[in-house]
């Protein structure tokens, strides 16, 4: 998938209804890092997030969210991870980091049972967040590896064209 569009598409699923935490950004955000390189990986991270912010809004936790969702560029560096155990690492990456950065803000106690309470409470958003990064890297996954046979199936199909040509002659079906 191309860069703009990744942007396009990953913004469209944060404005769009959807479940909790259950985006393509983090997958893209991976996928684009290990094609590409992890600076872009981040640049598609943080150009979404603001993007689509303007229209949900900013709060505290926002720098944190922001550095959780970069985790995922970092680990699209290590060419050798298997992208699902690698998006899946993201997602406790984002996990925690994004939730410190709640638990920092104005709605948890500054103790150590307010930071259990916001991770605990966190729980069900980070298993939505697993769900819709298991699917999507798969998915991606799978539609990348189908576009790229449909080239090379593509490309070799066009330098077998003149061979079609000689076989599809006048001269040659006259002979049939």
């Amino acid at each position: 998938m191309g860069y703009y569009l990744s942007i396009v598409f990953c913004v469209a699923s944060r404005l769009i209804p959807h479940p909790a935490n259950v985006t393509p950004l983090g997958s893209l955000v991976f996928l684009n890092a290990r094609k590409t390189s992890p600076l872009k990986g981040v640049m598609l991270a943080l150009v979404v997030m603001v993007i689509s912010d303007i229209f949900l809004g900013f709060n505290y936790a926002t720098p944190f969210v922001y550095l959780g969702f970069t985790s995922y560029a970092f680990l699209g560096h290590f060419k050798k991870l298997n992208p699902v155990a690698a998006v899946l690492l993201g997602s406790l990456m984002f996990f925690v980091i994004s939730n410190f950065g709640v638990w920092i803000g104005p709605w948890y106690d500054h103790t150590l049972s307010g930071l259990i309470s916001c991770f605990v409470n966190a729980v069900p958003f980070f298993r939505n967040m697993l769900v819709g990064d298991l699917v999507f890297v798969t998915t991606l996954v799978i539609a990348q590896r189908i576009v790229s046979k449909i080239n090379l199936n593509f490309n070799y199909n066009i330098k077998e064209i003149p061979r079609w040509h000689k076989k599809l002659s006048p001269a040659n079906l006259k002979k049939k």
